[in-house]
């Protein structure tokens, strides 16, 4: 693959998020992007990545955020944006990966 079929292949994906309306984590999407510039680099990735497909991944509420994490209640939402968290109509939700990662630092 060239880099200009890379970015035709980026256009073509952008148009036709833009054309659903879809809304991805940003994890996802840099995700996508890193493992088609490994294939165009042609290198192997450097630990196994986990799933990312936004059907199958649980998301939290923030009070189970905040049980997990062990901290009063408004803090996912006030740090809503360090731990990945989405509007999902009216209600706000956290990908659990994006807060086992946060976890684990």
């Amino acid at each position: 693959m060239t880099v200009a079929e890379f970015l035709a292949t980026l256009e073509r994906r952008a148009a036709e998020a833009e054309r659903i309306q879809a809304h991805a984590p940003v994890a996802a999407v840099l995700h996508d992007v890193a493992t088609e510039l490994r294939a165009l680099n042609a290198t192997p990735p450097s630990a196994p990545t986990p799933p990312h497909a936004p059907g199958l991944e649980r998301h939290l509420t923030p009070e189970e955020v905040a049980a997990l994490l062990q901290v009063p209640a408004a803090y996912p939402y006030r740090h809503r944006h360090q731990l990945g968290g989405v509007k999902v109509g009216k209600y706000l939700r956290f990908p659990e990966s994006a807060v086992r990662r946060r976890l684990n630092r």
